[in-house]
């Protein structure tokens, strides 16, 4: 093991904990969740707890450079209320910049409702 076990201000797990609302965020629409999460952060899990948004409705969530590039998370089935989580390949967020978290419909069909966001992260610095 190579990397330094935690001893200090950088480095603890944390949760970032952000409430959506979305009127009719349409099929491949996007909404920003939280504006730029800072460069050295290392995203390893996303939670969603969420209100029946609509049937055939399934929010993406992303990670969204400044230059355009954007890098799924996970995806969740939002057509029914309820919550899930997934831990993830951890997402570092270095020389592209700043990122947005942001939500995509990817389902078949307009998405209304509210969305409670958990990222789950650890600053690992830059």
């Amino acid at each position: 093991m190579k990397e330094t076990f935690y001893k200090g201000a950088a480095g603890n797990l944390s949760l970032h904990v952000v409430t959506v609302s979305l009127t009719a965020l349409a099929v491949d629409a996007t909404a920003i969740a939280s504006e730029s999460l800072p460069i050295g952060t290392q995203v390893t899990g996303v939670r969603i707890i969420n209100e029946a948004l609509g049937t055939g409705t399934e929010l993406t969530v992303q990670v969204a450079d400044h230059s355009g590039g954007v890098k799924d998370l996970a995806a969740f089935n939002t057509a029914s209320a309820g919550n899930a989580g997934e831990f993830i390949k951890p997402v570092y967020i270095g020389d592209e910049g700043p990122s947005d978290l942001v939500v995509k419909n990817t389902g078949s069909s307009a998405a209304t409702g509210e969305a409670v966001l958990q990222l789950e992260y650890r600053y690992k610095g830059y």
